[in-house]
């Protein structure tokens, strides 16, 4: 099936859609980007993930230039085009073309990559995924940036371990983020996630309420590559992944080694209030 992009606000075959070489994007690296994905083809936390977009872009001086029905439009017709029963999106916002000085430009460029969701392998759920950590810190890690630099090497660390996460750890020794997702642990009743120099998950602040409500205490700290270590459960979450177990950290086995009910009960509800919030959202956003 074809892919269809947005390019500010006009669908067009993705083998069509360009920006200006002129773009700061391109130019400087400048840029804030977002990943959701849809559920029964409607998209799941619009305004959540809007919110967090414009607060990104704010860091380079880039007010909303966008609306969220105008994008459930574009959303709706790329669907429409091509045929994709779900969507995996990225939005990508930067200043625009550059005009004059080092960052001077005249108006924000956003893009809508959409293309078929291509959900994580059962296998990877069935039987969890290993990560590895590094020692580094991601530029602006509240935000959420197209500085990717920091966390490729990361990355590559990860694929030569066969891993399919890298956690960053700080100077001081704390375990932050993945270079891709948020990271949790579990030990005992209690659920732990670092509380600083991290992005706030928007997955992650959803399966809160779910793990409280079956249970779990949930807490935010500083965590160590030992509390990762002895952990009974480890997890990492994103819009797509949405919550996938972690077995193994630094060649290190992760409890049993097989994903823990703990991860099995919260994703199977988290996948469900999805479902239900994106229809909910879609409903009213029609009205």
């Amino acid at each position: 099936m074809p892919d269809f992009f947005a390019v500010n606000g006009h669908v067009v075959p993705a083998d069509s859609a360009s920006i200006s070489v002129l773009d700061l994007g391109f130019l400087r690296g400048v840029g804030a980007f977002e990943t959701l994905r849809t559920y029964g083809g409607h998209p799941h936390a619009v305004a959540e993930h809007l919110r967090r977009l414009w607060e990104s872009a704010a860091s380079f001086g880039v007010s909303p230039c966008f609306t969220e029905s105008a994008l459930r439009r574009c959303l709706a017709d790329i669907r429409q085009r091509s045929g994709h029963d779900e969507l995996r999106v990225n939005l990508v916002v930067t200043p625009g073309n550059h005009t004059s000085g080092v960052f001077g430009a005249d108006r924000p460029t956003w893009v809508a990559i959409a293309r078929d969701v291509h959900a994580p392998p059962d296998a990877w759920y069935r039987d969890g995924v290993t990560a590895v950590t590094f020692q580094a810190a991601r530029h602006l890690p509240t935000l959420k940036t197209t500085s990717y630099l920091s966390g490729k090497y990361g990355l590559e660390l990860a694929e030569r371990a066969g891993a399919h996460e890298a956690f960053y750890v700080s100077d001081e020794g704390y375990v932050s983020e993945g270079v891709t997702s948020n990271v949790l642990i579990v030990q005992g009743q209690r659920v732990m996630t670092p509380d600083r120099d991290c992005l706030p998950g928007i997955t992650k602040a959803g399966i809160r309420p779910l793990a409280e409500g079956l249970g779990l205490t949930w807490y935010e700290c500083r965590l160590t590559r030992d509390d990762l270590y002895t952990a009974d459960e480890v997890w990492i979450t994103s819009a797509v992944r949405e919550l996938l177990p972690i077995v193994g950290v630094d060649g290190r086995t992760i409890g049993t080694g097989r994903p823990g009910r703990w991860a099995v009960a919260v994703r199977e509800r988290y996948r469900a209030q999805c479902v239900a919030d994106a229809a909910r959202d879609a409903l009213a956003a029609a009205g």
